[in-house]
């Protein structure tokens, strides 16, 4: 029997929705898989996951996980003293991934080759968190923020993006919406008079679940910057653009079937 594979992963909402297509890899090479992460982002897994076994990472406190020994760990950061401590748990192999790659392919090309694996053809393309885009919803959702300034384009251009967006028919409607980390964007966002529209609505979702409820029943495009909802809705199916500023676009594309980016 193979032995498992048990996946540590921190970072951000993007980084844990591009690890999810090296989780199904390793479920097609007949691994069992363990995925410990936030457990506010193991909430966006369907029932298409049931075969993986899901973790809190908070549960850890540094330790090392019970499903260690006699099995592969892969994690997203480079510490020679955490890879000992897999070992000396009893670990077949631990492996340490480049948690934030700056240039090259993708992030996902990088890790499996790393990992020793070759990607099917297409396979950046699936939704991995289901296909949800309904092409009848006549809403375009734009998330002007992202979790660094630097990595923003400025808010006018998303706010002339919408105005185009509504004057191409009179049924279309545009949701903007704000994270936790975007609230001096959103008061700014507030004193123009595009918010005032009728036809234009804000929202502040407040879990990632509701970011993923909201944009399957609303969005039939999503518009935004290199940032966590991107890659949600990306990975839902729903048509995306994405703006890279301060980011490499080579690396952190989001994988999806229906992506489009811009540099």
């Amino acid at each position: 029997m193979n032995p498992a594979m048990v996946f540590l992963r921190g970072g951000g909402l993007g980084d844990f929705i591009l690890t999810l297509p090296l989780i199904q890899l390793a479920h097609q090479k007949n691994h069992r898989v363990y995925l410990y992460a936030r457990s506010s982002y193991l909430k966006l897994l369907g029932e298409e996951w049931d075969w993986l076994k899901i973790r809190d990472l908070d549960q850890l406190s540094g330790m090392a996980p019970n499903e260690a020994k006699d099995n592969v760990v892969i994690s997203f950061w480079r510490d020679v003293g955490w890879s000992k401590e897999m070992m000396d748990a009893g670990a077949l192999n631990s492996i340490m991934l480049d948690p934030r790659p700056l240039e090259g392919p993708s992030f996902l090309n990088q890790a499996s080759m790393n990992l020793g694996w070759s990607l099917p053809e297409n396979f950046r393309l699936q939704p991995f968190l289901g296909e949800r885009w309904n092409q009848q919803n006549r809403t375009l959702w734009i998330h002007p923020g992202s979790g660094g300034n630097e990595k923003n384009l400025p808010l006018k251009s998303f706010i002339f993006r919408a105005h185009q967006w509504l004057e191409t028919a009179s049924n279309q409607r545009v949701i903007f919406s704000f994270g936790e980390a975007d609230e001096p964007l959103w008061q700014k966002f507030t004193l123009d008079e595009i918010s005032r529209n009728p036809r234009v609505s804000i929202t502040r979702p407040s879990s990632v679940y509701d970011f993923k409820k909201q944009m399957g029943k609303h969005a039939v495009k999503f518009l935004g910057n290199d940032s966590g909802p991107g890659h949600l809705a990306a990975n839902l199916g729903i048509p995306v653009e994405i703006y890279f500023l301060s980011t490499s676009e080579s690396v952190w594309k989001p994988t999806g079937p229906n992506v489009i980016t811009h540099n």
